[in-house]
């Protein structure tokens, strides 16, 4: 599969953190937590919420371990209590690959990493963040019940992986 290339950025995300694997990857596991534990609720609920669109930050990576931020896009200037931690996502060019569901998330991480071993148009940009942007708007998980998509399981994620043009 051949990505979408767009330009994105800079974009200030915050919210729970996470270390994890990719040899005992516990991101899935990690969602669940916070939904059951209203994490998931708390974080639409904070003032500094520019949009409730989520994203799943990947940073800190050493090839093995990573850091994951569960987070939403937050206005700028806003404080951001010490419970949250924030990512500054900068201005890039991004390969997206779109998952039509949660269980497809992992393919498109797949496909975008064939594609990067595999492509002779772009490389991989080293110490960038790569995240997951997730289509459903939270607005309504604010209140006493999650939204639609969300209760659901009905969400759609594009992964974007920052890339650099070879020539």
């Amino acid at each position: 599969m051949y990505p979408k290339i767009v330009s994105f950025g800079p974009a200030k995300v915050a919210g729970y953190l996470h270390k994890t694997s990719m040899s005992n990857n516990t991101v899935p596991a990690f969602w669940q937590e916070i939904f059951s534990d209203g994490r998931h609720k708390k974080l639409h609920q904070q003032d500094f919420v520019k949009t409730h669109r989520e994203y799943g930050v990947c940073f800190d990576s050493d090839g093995d371990t990573f850091s994951y931020v569960v987070g939403v896009e937050i206005k700028d200037g806003a404080n951001v209590p010490s419970e949250f931690t924030a990512c500054d996502l900068p201005k890039s060019e991004y390969a997206v690959f779109s998952a039509q569901s949660m269980e497809a998330i992992p393919q498109a991480w797949k496909e975008a990493y064939d594609w990067l071993h595999s492509t002779e148009s772009h490389t991989y940009t080293k110490g960038s963040m790569d995240f997951e942007l997730y289509e459903t708007d939270c607005t309504s998980c604010t209140g006493n019940a999650e939204c639609e998509a969300c209760e659901n399981n009905d969400i759609k994620c594009d992964v974007y992986i920052a890339v650099t043009k070879k020539w």
